[in-house]
């Protein structure tokens, strides 16, 4: 969560340069001029690079989070629950392409520690008890839960960045290709 007006412009900040440069090619001096701050600044709110790449992935992981990890009242991951879920999520991403661009390349990145594979494990948690639910009900195949949530991820990442480079209004068939994969 974002404590203040600065802390915003330091995460927007470094977003914008993540994204175009890459995160191992901007400092801290180039955040905080980006910023409007001034360099010791940054260090009020983040300990080191490392800690504000950190604080800035999980922020965006919970700005998403609602997209993607399912009302804990459902039971099993049935075709329109997924849809519903799948949609806003590949909406969010093209919406919101600079943040889906960071949360993805951060996800690959030597700064995705186990520390923070923790924070976004509990976060899945739900998503991977419907998924093995559905697979106990017999609405979708008998791989490993883990398995179908990475397969679901992958598939929207590159969903999104189809639908951004193509400019193509096509949503649902790209969907149906995703059930098609996981149903029985």
């Amino acid at each position: 969560m974002i404590k203040d007006g600065k802390e915003k412009r330091i995460f927007d900040a470094a977003l914008k340069l993540f994204t175009e440069n890459g995160i191992d090619n901007t400092s801290t001096a180039s955040i905080s001029k980006e910023a409007g701050i001034a360099a010791g600044t940054l260090y009020v709110y983040f300990e080191n690079k490392e800690d504000l790449i950190n604080k800035l992935y999980i922020s965006l992981k919970e700005e998403s989070i609602g997209l993607i990890c399912p009302d804990t009242s459902e039971t099993v991951l049935n075709y329109e629950y997924l849809e519903k879920l799948w949609m806003n999520t590949v909406e969010w991403g093209i919406n919101n392409q600079d943040k889906f661009r960071f949360i993805t390349q951060f996800q690959s990145s030597p700064y995705y520690t186990e520390d923070v594979k923790a924070i976004v494990d509990s976060y899945k948690k739900n998503l991977i008890g419907l998924i093995k639910g559905s697979i106990k009900n017999k609405k979708l195949k008998n791989l490993p839960p883990e398995y179908i949530f990475e397969l679901i991820l992958t598939h929207l990442v590159y969903t999104v960045g189809y639908i951004v480079q193509t400019k193509t209004k096509e949503r649902r068939r790209f969907f149906e290709t995703l059930f098609d994969a996981i149903k029985i």
